[in-house]
């Protein structure tokens, strides 16, 4: 009985020693932690709270967010909200997209308004003269009007030149055109292979965009069939310096006709020109037909290029009509009132 009871006593002392302890809730302590808790996120939000509104005040407000802060906020970090921006410039629009337009539509109407109140002298002072008159032009659409007609004038003349004196003896055209600026379409025939070949060449030799098409099976073999770009050399493009007035323009059409006559070329049809008015000025556009061989067709467009005659030569087709030669002219002038 003994012996069970010390056992019983044994087991008793050793369950008493197992039992854990019991800890005591310190309300104090627990109460100082979370207030710490609540002070760091406090402070964490107050970092991204200022940072975020330096990144606005320094970057501006981004698109996503546009019209979605508050005005009051934005004007006190010192950032620019474009959509708040264009509403105010919009009077009284509520929505960022049609904020935008309308104050883009106000800013225009604005420009307008000013451009009409200006006087013609604050417009002169904004225009460069350098700008209109002291460009490079170096091409034929680039050319002021008497420009064109100065450099018709020498084209025309040059080329007819150069036909006269390129052609061999053996060598006979039925079709030749010449179009302003330098282009040239020729048809012909030569009596001899050599001679077809030599024509070529010199022809080859003062053109850009040479082409021979290929020839027919049935076509002779001294057939000559050529188009391109005839190069002018050195026009003087100052040769014509005022416009034909009015008042001007019967004897500015009795001088060429004169120089015809010289020449010994029959000329019909500058009665009834084609006139385009352009505003400042008007193209007068005379179609004649002129009767002639092909010296004094050539001895006529030299002497038109010499003179002070201020006409200009668009266009000239030379055809073979039975055993004469047959040319369509077309002359061009510049009339101002």
């Amino acid at each position: 009985m003994i012996h069970l009871n010390l056992i019983e006593a044994a087991e008793r002392s050793s369950l008493m020693e197992n039992v854990n302890p019991v800890h005591v809730t310190d309300i104090r302590s627990a109460k100082g932690k979370s207030k710490s808790k609540l002070l760091t996120i406090g402070l964490a939000a107050a970092f991204v709270v200022v940072a975020f509104s330096c990144f606005l005040s320094v970057f501006g407000v981004p698109v996503p967010l546009q019209g979605a802060l508050p005005p009051a906020y934005l004007d006190l970090i010192g950032a620019e909200d474009p959509s708040q921006k264009a509403l105010t410039l919009s009077a009284g629009q509520t929505t960022t997209a049609g904020g935008v337009l309308e104050a883009e539509a106000a800013a225009e109407r604005a420009v307008m308004k000013m451009r009409e109140a200006m006087t013609v002298q604050q417009v002169v002072k904004e225009i460069n003269p350098k700008a209109l008159y002291n460009n490079s032009r170096t091409s034929f659409e680039s050319y002021l009007p008497l420009e064109k007609i100065s450099y018709q004038r020498m084209a025309a003349a040059q080329f007819l030149t150069f036909l006269t004196t390129a052609t061999p003896d053996d060598v006979g055209f039925s079709d030749c055109v010449f179009q302003s600026p330098n282009y040239f379409y020729i048809r012909g025939v030569a009596a001899k292979p050599t001679s077809q070949r030599n024509f070529l060449e010199r022809v080859k030799a003062v053109s850009t965009d040479f082409r021979t098409p290929p020839l027919p099976e049935n076509a002779p073999a001294t057939d000559i069939t050529a188009f391109g770009m005839f190069n002018v050399s050195n026009p003087n493009l100052g040769a014509v310096t005022s416009f034909v007035k009015s008042a001007e323009v019967a004897e500015e059409i009795k001088a060429l006709k004169a120089l015809a006559t010289n020449s010994k070329v029959d000329v019909k049809g500058l009665d009834k020109p084609v006139v385009e008015d352009f505003g400042v000025y008007k193209r007068y556009t005379y179609t004649a037909v002129a009767n002639s061989d092909f010296p004094e067709l050539q001895r006529f467009a030299t002497a038109i290029m010499e003179s002070p005659v201020r006409m200009g030569v668009q266009k000239m087709e030379l055809v073979l009509a039975k055993r004469d030669l047959q040319s369509s002219l077309q002359f061009v002038m510049f009339v101002v009132p």
